[in-house]
């Protein structure tokens, strides 16, 4: 059974205030900026589609129609995908997002990625998730685990994981991201969600759970993990053998566009 047989779904969360971008932000979402030669969200996109997407779901807030604008223009990638736009109206988190696409979603699992955290890697890495959800008869929620460089790890959510004998990774406990710093020292391995994920529909039964207890902020991707794994259902990681880049962070855009510049112009670069 292949990855494309399973899932055609890619949700792209891309409602975010781009406040690490601010001012900029206020005038071209950060989902905007170009990376090389395209927007960072055609990139995703394109990830997505070469995964087997059939579907894309763009949720984006009433101050982005430019996302929305721009790939409608994409007649290209409008052959190979159909992308619908879904609005988050308040700031209210990851979860909260996903939630919103329940009706369309419906009994299907579904691809996320977040459209800041590019990865660069041999292969991509939603194919490498659809792969792990073969791996395990489409029976768990699927995380993907990345190297960043070691001065921005304290800003990335952090998980505590073992090894299964299947390659993938069995998680333990996860630690937001506002306090890895002061998380306890745990035995077994440090890993850093990167932004890439496969979930299963009972996902959206926790992340309501959540939402109606929830009292004011978020509700964060981490929350719905843990809460998934409170409700029984299963969570298991995969380890991405490649560099993830933030290009939500000015610094590390500038690493991002530098890295991905070098692999697609690479012969270039040598005769240069």
């Amino acid at each position: 059974m292949s990855s494309k047989a399973l899932i055609d779904i890619c949700i792209i969360p891309a409602a975010g205030k781009g406040s690490r971008w601010a001012p900029v932000s206020g005038y071209l979402p950060k989902e905007m900026l170009p990376l090389v030669d395209k927007p960072v969200i055609e990139w995703v996109i394109n990830e997505a589609i070469a995964a087997g997407c059939k579907k894309i779901i763009v949720i984006i807030n009433p101050h982005k129609k430019v996302i929305k604008k721009y790939l409608q223009g994409l007649r290209e990638i409008q052959k190979k995908a159909e992308i619908e736009f879904v609005s988050q109206d308040e700031p209210l988190g990851i979860a909260h997002a996903l939630l919103l696409t329940k009706n369309i979603i419906q009994q299907n699992p579904f691809f996320v990625a977040l459209p800041d955290l590019p990865t660069l890697s041999k292969k991509m890495v939603l194919a490498q998730l659809g792969k792990a959800f073969e791996v395990v008869n489409g029976e768990a929620n699927i995380v993907s685990f990345g190297s960043f460089p070691p001065f921005t790890q304290h800003l990335y959510s952090e998980c505590l994981t073992q090894m299964r004998t299947d390659g993938l990774l069995d998680i333990i406990h996860f630690c937001p991201k506002d306090v890895v710093n002061k998380s306890a020292h745990h035995p077994g391995n440090k890993l850093r969600m990167s932004g890439r994920y496969i979930f299963v529909p009972e996902i959206f039964s926790a992340i309501e759970k959540l939402a109606d207890s929830r009292i004011e902020g978020e509700i964060k991707d981490t929350d719905a993990l843990k809460a998934a794994i409170e409700d029984g259902l299963k969570v298991v990681g995969v380890s991405i053998n490649g560099h993830t880049y933030d290009t939500g962070n000015p610094e590390n855009y500038v690493r991002a566009n530098t890295a991905f510049f070098k692999k697609q112009f690479a012969k270039a670069v040598k005769v240069f």
